[in-house]
């Protein structure tokens, strides 16, 4: 049975500031999925809310058959309740992007500031929107999206999965058409802090091999500064 990724790297690394590394990452390859999961520093059990979410998402998507947006919701749901029987910690939180091919199509889902981008030829474009502070500000026309990198409050989350408010979780989620040679990049913000998109669109274009993609990203990230866990999927449709 052919798969629909012609090859996938994949990368997480601590960083060199931080003690425990609260990224997730999945890739189900003969399902065309992949997912990637970034715990809240300042949520407790943040590593153990990623890993949960990105098995949650998985087996829900793969096993259960589900879409990728009620993946997500039955994830939150599942970290709340880890968070009150004890298997994890209350209010435990993370973002989680993922997405699935289906043939010529692709279904994405996130919440949270973890991102996906798609390189079609040379051109990188970001497919998720941020559900974050900062965000909010640029879709209301009160900052520029040039001030979003070095604004004191970009790395406040409007939303993310599990948390200590259970109501109210918007999953974001699209199906677009999918071209062969498309590479999809998912990461969490410790590529995306580091780096700009413009950086990440040249390191991309300059590795073809998804593998050694996935390490450079990381490592111009760490070399950039690595002040947070920093974790990539590169998959080529």
């Amino acid at each position: 049975m052919s798969q629909p990724f012609a090859s996938v790297g994949e990368r997480t690394d601590v960083g060199r500031t931080r003690q425990r590394n609260e990224d997730s990452l999945r890739v189900h390859r003969e399902a065309g999925l992949v997912v990637v999961a970034d715990g809240m520093g300042g949520h407790a059990a943040g590593d153990v809310a990623s890993r949960m979410a990105a098995e949650a998402v998985e087996s829900a998507a793969v096993d259960d058959g589900q879409t990728l947006a009620q993946a997500l919701r039955l994830a939150h749901e599942a970290l709340i309740e880890a968070g009150r029987d004890g298997r994890g910690a209350p209010g435990m939180g993370t973002t989680c992007v993922a997405c699935r091919l289906h043939g010529r199509l692709l279904e994405m889902a996130w919440v949270g500031d973890s991102r996906l981008y798609r390189m079609r030829g040379a051109r990188l474009e970001q497919l998720s929107r941020d559900h974050s502070y900062v965000q909010a500000l640029v879709d209301a026309g009160e900052l520029a999206a040039e001030a979003v990198a070095t604004h004191p409050q970009r790395h406040v989350l409007a939303q993310c999965l599990g948390g200590a408010t259970p109501d109210g979780i918007e999953v974001e989620a699209e199906t677009i058409p999918a071209e062969p040679g498309d590479r999809l990049l998912l990461c969490t913000d410790g590529l995306t802090g580091e780096l700009a998109d413009g950086r990440i669109e040249g390191l991309l274009a300059a590795e073809p091999d998804d593998r050694r993609a996935a390490q450079a990203l990381v490592d111009a990230a760490l070399a950039a500064g690595g002040h947070d866990n920093v974790t990539v999927i590169v998959a080529t449709v």
